[in-house]
């Protein structure tokens, strides 16, 4: 099927020929149309400009592969099935560990093992044939199949493994002889029109007939009958003809007379020139933040394989987030489907996958962790009379519930991490009415060590028989299990005691000498499992609530599905975004504002009375000598930071000099100056510390007296000239 990436179809002549003339990279990626050629160079230029040593071949392949027809592949990529977690308990094989030994065998096989020998000669003598079917076929291959075979020219892609010029490890061997010796260049082919990669040796391909890549243009001179025979090494110029002069040296390799080497020596480009190539005109490749969700023209396409129908779609470009769609057959003519797999992004109810089976029409949606029911997949049928099946995640649940199926009058729900070791339960009711007639409950043994007869395994509610059935852990050396069996006396009145009659409890012990209840015990026991009961009456109602809910859920999402977002999508928040630069622009305009303002510095100082009208002057007066005070004291910190490192300084410079003087014929040159030119930055860095303490004090007397006539003139001190003169007076 014609893909619609490769919509444009040239001519049978362009088809045989080859095109006349290729558009630049850059076109190609705004018009999304091009050939085979066109193609094959934007996908080299994206490897190359990756890293990867890729070329463009020019050569002949089969039609199929011309005209871009997959009906004949079979799918080429794995099925992605996610799979649910098995929940049902692990079943112990008796008889694994101690069993009998067999008795001998006293018959004859002599008939089998003839009938052995006969079976593996009949598959040698069927391997010899297939073998020689395949040399038939592979020399059928070789013959023209229409009167075009070796004349449909098409462009593909080359990767040359081990390439000297490529810029990743090269990789070697070491022969017979210890020597280690560098493995020949091997190539890897991928198809532009579907990206698909094959090795050298496949059979899509007929001829190779030159290559080309941004240092040279090779053309191929190798004679061979399949196209794995090929070398790849483009050094070796009896297989490859380089037409173009100044490619890196890696890549030239010079031959004389004597089969030399002189690859390594300087030659002038000048003598090898035979030919003008052109300087590059093609805009840098861009591919937007747009163009590269969009991904497919129409933001979509569609793929016919043998079998299958593949489609794939671009985000957010359909309804129900739909990304792929893959739908199996059982016909090769895709007429009769088998199964449809769908896959999803970007849901706000987090459906990752949907199965759906047309024979028996069965659903299976898988979800992402995140949900608020903690839903982990769904199975269910179109008729909703058949069982349906849900798992969860269990650890964000508060019940821990992993497992629930629901049937006509049965439900069935499965545990996993409970405190109370319940792993199992089952419920059986009346389809009618949703009356309760049977719920079994099984537990996990609490400890590994406990053997003890009170640890519960099975327990058992018959609403209609009114009986409660308890199943106790296999205790040590026990065949069977204990079981205790109440039956429920009546219910007492309001504000009495529960009657226990021992005559309506049955009990049966594995171990005769196991300890004996007491009527007080089993008492206790009745009383336990009564309010059991009542409990699961609740959790059965809430549970067919739960049920429901989820159900109605589910066909509302699916009747109208909602998409979601990253709040910083530049392509679809643009509310976020406006919002995020209006807040940008008021922070801006706030730091343009308080920079234009002068500094407050009696702001912090007034704190204390921010809730009084007006200061009393020794209020005044304590916070105007708290700001100058603290100003003072931040000037003289500052000064006697300067001072010491000036002295320090001082001190390390006087010591370098008088190590200089004393031991100055003893250092060699090189020293001698690296420790002169330290001095000298000493003293560089001693002179600057000098004049900034210079201009420090300079400053700070400056500082201080324009903050103190600042605080005088400030009305909310109201301090007087003569107040401020005495305060700094006493001070």
């Amino acid at each position: 099927m014609k893909e619609h990436w490769a919509g444009h179809w040239s001519p049978l002549l362009d088809m045989v020929s080859g095109p006349n003339r290729l558009i630049s990279p850059d076109t190609l990626l705004r018009k999304r149309r091009g050939n085979s050629f066109e193609m094959a160079t934007l996908l080299a230029s994206m490897l190359i400009g990756a890293g990867h040593p890729a070329l463009v071949v020019s050569g002949v392949a089969r039609e199929e592969v011309v005209v871009n027809d997959q009906i004949g592949v079979s799918y080429p990529f794995p099925i992605l099935e996610v799979e649910t977690e098995d929940t049902s308990p692990p079943v112990e094989k008796p008889g694994q560990k101690y069993k009998l030994r067999g008795l001998p065998d006293l018959e004859s096989h002599l008939e089998e093992e003839m009938a052995e020998v006969h079976r593996r000669k009949a598959e040698e003598e069927k391997r010899i044939e297939e073998e020689l079917m395949r040399k038939q076929m592979e020399d059928l291959e070789l013959l023209a199949v229409d009167r075009y075979h070796y004349r449909r020219s098409h462009a593909w892609v080359v990767i040359i493994n081990n390439a000297p010029w490529s810029v990743k490890p090269r990789i070697n061997y070491t022969d017979v002889n210890g020597d280690v010796v560098e493995t020949a260049p091997t190539g890897v082919f991928i198809e532009p029109s579907t990206g698909f990669i094959c090795e050298t040796g496949c059979k899509q391909y007929i001829l190779v007939d030159s290559i080309w890549n941004e240092h040279n243009y090779y053309v191929n001179k190798q004679k061979y009958q399949r196209v794995g025979e090929i070398r790849w090494d483009l050094r070796d110029t009896n297989d490859w003809e380089h037409m173009l002069p100044g490619e890196p040296p890696e890549m030239r390799t010079y031959k004389v007379a004597s089969d030399e080497n002189i690859a390594g020596e300087d030659h002038d480009i000048n003598d090898e020139k035979h030919l003008d190539a052109i300087f590059t005109w093609v805009n840098r490749l861009h591919i937007g933040l747009a163009d590269y969700e969009q991904r497919f023209p129409n933001s979509e396409k569609t793929v016919q394989y043998k079998g299958a129908i593949h489609e794939r779609y671009a985000p957010y470009s359909q309804r129900d987030g739909k990304v792929m769609q893959l739908t199996i057959f059982n016909d090769d003519d895709c007429t009769d489907p088998r199964v449809r797999y769908e896959y999803f992004e970007n849901r706000f109810d987090l459906m990752r996958y949907l199965k759906y089976t047309y024979a028996i029409n069965k659903y299976e949606e898988i979800f992402g962790k995140g949900r608020n029911d903690s839903l982990k997949s769904i199975e269910y049928f179109s008729d909703p009379t058949l069982e349906r099946k849900m798992c969860f995640y269990s650890s964000s649940r508060m019940d821990s519930l992993e497992f629930l199926s629901v049937k006509p009058g049965v439900t069935i729900l499965h545990y996993k991490g409970r405190c109370d070791k319940c792993w199992y339960k089952e419920f059986e009711f009346n389809i009618t009415g949703s009356v309760l007639k049977k719920v079994t409950e099984k537990f996990h043994r609490r400890s590994a060590y406990d053997v003890g007869t009170s640890d519960i395994a099975t327990r058992i509610f018959l609403f209609q028989l009114n009986k409660i059935i308890l199943k106790f852990h296999y205790t040590f050396g026990a065949l069977t299990a204990s079981t205790v069996e109440f039956t429920k006396p009546p219910r007492p009145d309001y504000g009495k005691e529960l009657i226990y009659d021992e005559k309506l409890t049955k009990i049966y012990k594995a171990n005769p000498l196991d300890p004996t209840r007491t009527n007080l015990e089993l008492y206790r026991l009745l009383r336990e499992q009564l309010q059991s009961e009542d409990q699961i009456r609740k959790q059965f109602e809430k549970m067919q609530e739960d049920i429901l809910n989820i159900f109605d859920l589910r066909k509302s999402e699916k009747a109208e599905p909602k998409l979601k977002f990253r709040i910083f999508d530049p392509l679809r928040n643009g509310a976020a975004r406006a919002i995020r630069m209006m807040q940008f622009a008021e922070e801006e305009e706030l730091k343009r504002e308080i920079a234009s303002k002068p500094a407050d510095f009696l702001a912090p100082y007034l704190v204390p009375y921010k809730h009084q009208e007006k200061m009393t002057s020794d209020q005044a007066l304590y916070a105007y000598n708290a700001c100058l005070n603290d100003l003072k004291s931040r000037f003289v910190s500052l000064l006697n930071n300067l001072q010491r490192n000036y002295e320090d300084l001082t001190s390390e410079s006087k010591s370098l000099n008088r190590f200089l003087n004393k031991f100055e014929n003893q250092f060699d040159n090189y020293d001698y100056k690296r420790l002169v030119q330290q001095s000298k930055e000493l003293e560089l860095n001693k002179r600057m510390v000098q004049q900034r303490l210079t201009l420090t004090h300079e400053e700070s007397q400056k500082k201080y007296e324009e903050v103190k006539s600042a605080l005088l003139r400030d009305p909310r001190l109201n301090i007087k000239k003569n107040d401020g003169q005495n305060s700094d007076e006493s001070k």
